[in-house]
C-alpha cells in the first residue's frame, strides 16, 4: 500500500506516552481480536517460512564487506520458494523452466547490496543461498548455472571446487557458484562503473561472502523436506495479533531481525537502531511491528524513525487518532508513493500503520492498538 522505510539511526525517547482508554477506541471495521493465520495458510507458505530460515542464517554483504551499506532500493523478491524460483533470464532461460532444468529446490534467500545509494553509481552484490533436496541437485544446479553462463573463467583461492566466470566490459560481472552440501551458493558481482575491472578485489569479495555463508549455514538446522509445508506460520502469535494486508503479497509474514535488516535499504545503520532497541521480530503484513526489548526501548526505536536520511521529510503532520494522543500521523505524499500513516508505540512494540487516507489509518491505527495491548 505505502512506501516503507526503515530507520537509520538511534533517537532520544520522550516522555512515556499517556495511558490509552481502549474502550474508546475506532477501529472501523477492522479486527480487535487476533486472526487465525492457519486458516488461511497458502501451499507456499511452508516453504515461505523455510526460506526465511534461510535468511537467517544468510549474510547481509555489509556483515562482510562495510563498504556494501546499502540494501534493496524497491521490495525486491528475497524470499525463493518453489512457488517463486528465482529469475534465470540470465542464463537464458525462461523463470517457468526452473523446476525443469533445475530439479529439487527446497527454498532460498537472495540478499542484495550496493556501494551507492543510487544503484548504478557502483558495485552491486547479489547472492543466493538454494536448498535442495539432495547434494547431488545442488552440485548439478552449480554445474549447470557456470555451463549456461559465458565468460572467462577464474578460481576463488580456498574454493578448488567453486566456479567462476568473469565478464569483463562497458558493465563487468563476476559470478561465483559453490555447492556446500545440499546447498547451491551464488554470488553476482555486477560492476557498471569501473575502469578497469579490478579483478583481484572481486574475486577477494567472492571470496569473503562463501566465508560468511559457509560459517553462518552452520547454525541453520534443517526442516526436513517433507516437513516443510507444514511448519507453522506465526512466532510467539505475533503475526496473528498484526493487521493483514489487504492484498497478500509473499513478503507479508513474521521476520527475525536479521532477516528483516536484509529488506531495509540502510541494513548498516539500522542494525544499530534494531540492537540498541534489542528487536527480535519484525511484522510487515497490513501494519508494520517491531517488538523491543522493553517499553523504553520501544520509545527509542520510534523516535529514531525521525532520523532517517533515506525517506523523504514527511510534512506536515497530522492530528493523532482519537484517543491514542501519542500517536505521531503524516498526510503522506502521493508523489513519492507515500500513503497517510501513523506511529505508535503499545509496551514494548513499535507500529507503523499506513491507510487509504487520514480516516483509515487512525481506524487501522486504533485496531493495531486493541490488537497488540494485551500481548506479552
Amino acid at each position: 500500500m505505502a512506501a516503507v522505510y526503515t530507520i537509520t539511526g538511534c533517537g532520544e525517547p520522550d516522555a512515556p506516552p499517556p495511558a490509552v482508554d481502549v474502550s474508546t477506541l475506532d477501529s472501523g471495521n477492522y479486527p480487535i481480536v487476533p486472526r487465525d493465520v492457519e486458516s488461511v495458510r497458502t501451499p507456499a507458505a511452508g516453504a515461505i517460512r523455510e526460506a526465511v530460515r534461510i535468511g537467517e542464517n544468510a549474510p547481509i554483504p555489509f556483515e562482510y564487506d562495510a563498504r556494501f551499506a546499502y540494501g534493496p532500493d524497491y521490495p525486491r523478491s528475497q524470499i525463493i520458494t518453489p512457488q517463486e524460483p528465482p529469475y534465470i533470464d540470465e542464463f537464458g532461460l525462461d523463470r517457468a523452466s526452473f523446476h525443469t532444468e533445475f530439479p529439487g529446490l527446497v527454498a532460498g534467500w537472495h540478499n542484495y547490496a550496493t556501494r551507492r545509494p543510487q544503484t548504478n553509481m557502483g558495485r552491486i552484490v547479489d547472492t543466493f543461498t538454494l536448498r535442495f533436496e539432495t547434494p547431488e541437485q545442488a552440485r548439478s544446479v552449480v554445474e549447470k548455472m557456470s555451463r549456461l553462463t559465458q565468460g572467462e573463467t577464474r578460481s576463488i583461492e580456498g574454493y578448488p571446487t567453486s566456479l567462476s566466470k568473469l565478464v569483463s566490459g562497458e558493465t563487468s560481472r563476476l559470478r561465483t557458484w559453490l555447492a556446500h552440501e545440499d546447498m547451491a551458493l551464488y554470488i553476482k558481482i555486477t560492476d557498471h562503473v569501473s575502469r578497469p575491472f579490478v579483478e583481484s578485489d572481486n574475486l577477494t569479495l567472492a571470496k569473503t561472502f562463501l566465508d560468511a555463508q559457509i560459517e553462518r549455514l552452520a547454525g541453520y538446522k534443517r526442516t526436513p523436506a517433507d516437513e516443510v509445508a507444514a511448519q507453522p506460520l506465526d512466532i510467539d502469535g505475533l503475526l496473528s495479533r498484526t493487521l493483514p494486508a489487504d492484498n497478500p503479497l509473499t513478503r507479508h509474514t513474521i521476520y527475525p531481525a536479521h532477516v528483516a535488516l536484509s529488506l531495509s535499504q540502510t541494513p548498516a545503520r539500522t542494525a544499530l537502531a534494531y540492537t540498541d532497541a534489542g528487536v527480535d521480530l519484525v511484522v510487515l503484513a497490513g501494519a508494520f511491528v517491531y517488538r523491543t526489548r522493553d517499553a523504553e526501548a520501544a520509545e527509542r526505536l520510534s523516535s529514531a524513525f525521525d532520523d532517517t536520511d533515506i525517506a523523504p521529510i514527511q510534512t506536515p503532520t497530522a492530528d493523532p487518532p482519537p484517543g491514542i494522543p501519542a500517536a505521531v500521523c503524516f498526510t503522506g505524499d502521493p508523489d513519492q508513493n507515500i500513503a497517510p500513516n501513523c506511529r505508535f508505540t503499545v509496551g514494548r512494540y513499535v507500529v507503523r500503520v499506513p491507510g487509504m487516507n487520514l480516516q483509515d489509518a487512525h481506524q487501522r491505527a486504533a485496531s493495531q492498538y486493541r490488537l497488540l495491548v494485551d500481548a506479552e
